[in-house]
């Protein structure tokens, strides 16, 4: 086939465009960016025991756009270790975690292996059994000074009828008050809009008298953040990556038109430019795209004249490459040059009886691949001498492609041209791991991603890059007499493609079994003319001229050979954190607020 890209090429594009709006729907993408903070909290303080306070918390933690396993504190021992702990949440996973540190103690809820972001609620409720309230004095830091900040925080004290109560508010050493105010009998009331980030709180008074706390309700859910329109922002997302991909494939389509002879696919294939010097006006030249090249091909029963297996391979493929140099090898079969042999698993490379056919560049290739010797054997291990020899082969292919003249611009093999048949996932995965390499610039970036605008260039800019990789396949454009040898190529790639018995014993009887395997191997072909010759009425030591199949089959054999085996590293991190603690009046207790 000529031209066009391969359905995996396309696959992966549509993949891009999909998953795109994939992640716009998920919210990944253009879902806004919502910092962690708090909606609301409420403390309820009581009497616990003959010298302890009991502190249920009721508060509404925003992860925002974090994805987190859920809350975690530290609160130090100040007032003693917390104990009977209790924890729940409505929509959160709520198993609980006790560390005891000796000096504080670490609570977490959650569950290792879940991540959760948005809105949730907890109650978590823990006594301080030491808090010196029979001394006649409440003296509670209700929260340590930290962060994010919280709405709006409600404190109720019940159970303890206090005289001259205060609340105070702030960081570390604050004098600020928050207005107390006395509900009822045994219960007083604060409320602080907003605690701002890296302030706590402080409870103090004397205690008059401890009666039985009454029940505190906890307060009404706040509201939800509105997530509608998602799949509008998907859809919106998914045409703009569609526009941008559709703009790369037109442009690549546009810049990679080959020349090709005007008139008709006779022309196309058999026309050619006249010598230089002649004053001939050269035929008509119209430019055709890549993948309606195949319209002007036909079927031969002849490879074309005047270039080698190989050479026919990259006017194809576009592509210099291992397949290239087995394609050389393969036609040095057919023509004689070398006889090939199955050794078991391994191949056999050996000079034939037309070596003294090959010209000076090919026989030098040929020397240096087989070491100076008359035959070659692979043996199933790295071979350096063998690898650099291929190396070498693979160098001489390209620079004959590039003095060619058989492409306008980014012959196959330049280093600007790209690969048409090679897989595209080398460059996904590359990304992928660059991208989890720096692990917290990535998260970055995914946060920034969330907004709008970000979301609207990441739509439109990541599938048209992809897009440019994988259509970059149709750039390389061929002159006119590039098209015309490709077309004959491809017409007798078909004849192989689509050949019968018949046609393998008309190729013996004429001695061009051989020749016509090379060509097998060379175009791709080499199962379609193997099962053909099975069929054919081809006596057993005529069939050994199929040599150059052998190619094919120990294609295995040859990568083993010239490839250098991978070595493999691995490494090891880890992460740590901490949660500071402290007060603001200088009371005991104490606890911080996060996430884990």
């Amino acid at each position: 086939m000529i031209g066009g890209v391969s359905k995996l090429r396309r696959a992966v594009v549509i993949a891009t465009i999909a998953g795109t709006t994939g992640l716009t729907a998920l919210g990944v993408l253009g879902g806004g960016v919502h910092p962690e903070r708090y909606d609301q909290w409420q403390s309820v303080v009581g009497p616990a025991g003959a010298d302890g306070v009991r502190v249920t918390d009721t508060f509404d933690q925003d992860f925002g756009t974090n994805d987190r396993r859920g809350h975690e504190r530290y609160i130090p021992h100040d007032y003693g270790a917390p104990i009977d702990v209790v924890v729940s949440s409505p929509d959160a996973p709520d198993r609980l975690f006790v560390d005891d540190f000796g000096d504080q103690t670490r609570i977490r809820v959650g569950e290792p292996d879940v991540t959760i972001s948005g809105q949730h609620r907890y109650t978590i409720a823990y006594t301080l059994p030491d808090a010196f309230v029979s001394g006649g004095v409440l003296s509670l830091d209700v929260l340590a000074p930290d962060d994010p900040e919280i709405d709006r925080f409600e404190l109720i004290v019940t159970g303890f009828v206090l005289r001259d109560p205060v609340c105070l508010v702030g960081s570390s050493g604050s004098d600020e008050q928050c207005e107390v105010v006395e509900s009822r009998d045994g219960w007083f009331r604060a409320v602080v809009e907003p605690v701002e980030s890296g302030a706590g709180i402080t409870v103090e008074g004397d205690i008059v008298d401890v009666v039985e706390p009454e029940t505190v309700a906890a307060p009404p859910l706040p509201e939800r953040r509105d997530d509608g329109g998602r799949w509008w922002k998907a859809l919106t997302i998914g045409g703009l990556g569609a526009v941008g991909a559709g703009a790369v494939l037109q442009w690549a389509r546009r810049r990679g038109r080959n020349e090709v002879f005007a008139g008709g696919a006779a022309d196309a294939a058999f026309g050619s430019l006249p010598p230089p010097g002649v004053d001939v006006a050269p035929p008509p030249i119209e430019l055709v795209a890549d993948d309606r090249m195949d319209e002007l091909a036909t079927i031969e029963f002849v490879p074309p004249d005047g270039i080698e297996p190989w050479e026919a391979s990259v006017l194809l493929r576009e592509r210099v490459d291992t397949q290239t140099v087995e394609a050389w090898l393969s036609g040095l079969a057919g023509h004689e040059a070398i006889e090939l042999a199955e050794a078991g698993d391994q191949l056999e490379i050996s000079t034939g009886p037309r070596l003294d056919q090959l010209d000076e560049r090919d026989a030098a290739l040929l020397t240096r691949l087989l070491g100076g010797r008359d035959s070659y054997t692979t043996t199933g291990t790295y071979d350096s001498k063998f690898a650099s020899a291929w190396s070498a082969i693979s160098t001489a292919q390209r620079d004959r492609i590039a003095q060619s003249g058989w492409w306008k611009h980014l012959p196959p093999g330049s280093g600007l041209s790209p690969s048409r048949s090679g897989s595209p996932f080398g460059l996904i995965t590359m990304g992928v791991f660059l991208f989890f390499m720096f692990g917290s610039a990535g998260a970055s970036l995914v946060g920034a991603f969330r907004s709008w605008p970000w979301a609207i260039a990441i739509g439109l800019l990541v599938p048209a890059v992809v897009a440019f990789f994988m259509y970059r396949a149709l750039l390389p454009a061929r002159s006119a007499q590039g098209s015309a040898l490709a077309l004959r190529t491809e017409s007798f790639r078909r004849f192989l493609h689509a050949s019968e018995a018949q046609h393998v014993e008309w190729a013996w009887s004429q001695g061009l079994l051989r020749e016509y395997s090379g060509w097998a191997v060379a175009l791709g072909e080499a199962d379609a003319w193997s099962s053909a010759l099975d069929r054919a009425n081809v006596p057993p030591p005529a069939r050994a001229a199929a040599g150059p199949i052998i190619v094919h089959r120990r294609g295995s054999a040859i990568r083993t050979q010239r490839t250098q085996p991978q070595q493999s590293g691995g490494g090891s991190g880890g992460r740590g954190g901490g949660f500071r603690s402290g007060s603001v009046g200088g009371g005991g207790g104490g606890s911080s607020r996060g996430s884990w």
